[in-house]
């Protein structure tokens, strides 16, 4: 469920002023994971045609993935900050968007955040064009996670 922005997640992505900011929570139903098994739980526990879907498509924007499986990465994403409790994920693309992504992991609630930065006019229209499926992406990927 998409809710209002958390300032404690706006704190760990460490872009308080971000051109785009989204938060989606939903229930754990009291499973015990750490912030970043949440994180490769919503992506590399993903189905399969949704994992690839995105490996393919994020190049498309311009990013440039790490390795997909191995530490320090999730599904290509590097980790930039990583405790118990919450894990920074990080990619950058060509066309100078960078994303962040934070999941939090809490006793009984796991939230993604995610916060954005770009730099000039053509990294702000391609990622406002692309905004409104990153939002039904992150949702369904949290959500099935959590299932």
């Amino acid at each position: 469920t998409e809710v209002p922005v958390r300032e404690d997640v706006r704190a760990l992505s460490r872009f308080p002023s971000a051109d785009y900011a989204d938060n989606f929570e939903a229930e754990t139903a009291g499973a015990a994971r750490t912030a970043e098994q949440w994180a490769r739980a919503m992506f590399e526990g993903a189905p399969v045609g949704m994992r690839t879907f995105l490996i393919r498509t994020w190049p498309l924007f311009g990013v440039r993935l790490g390795p997909l499986h191995t530490g320090g990465y999730v599904l290509g994403w590097r980790i930039v900050k990583n405790t118990p409790d919450s894990v920074v994920l990080q990619v950058r693309s060509a066309a100078g968007v960078t994303v962040r992504l934070v999941v939090g992991a809490g006793r009984d609630r796991v939230v993604a955040g995610t916060f954005v930065r770009c730099e000039g006019l053509l990294s702000r229209v391609l990622w406002f064009a692309i905004a409104p499926l990153h939002r039904l992406v992150v949702s369904r990927l949290l959500g099935e996670a959590t299932r």
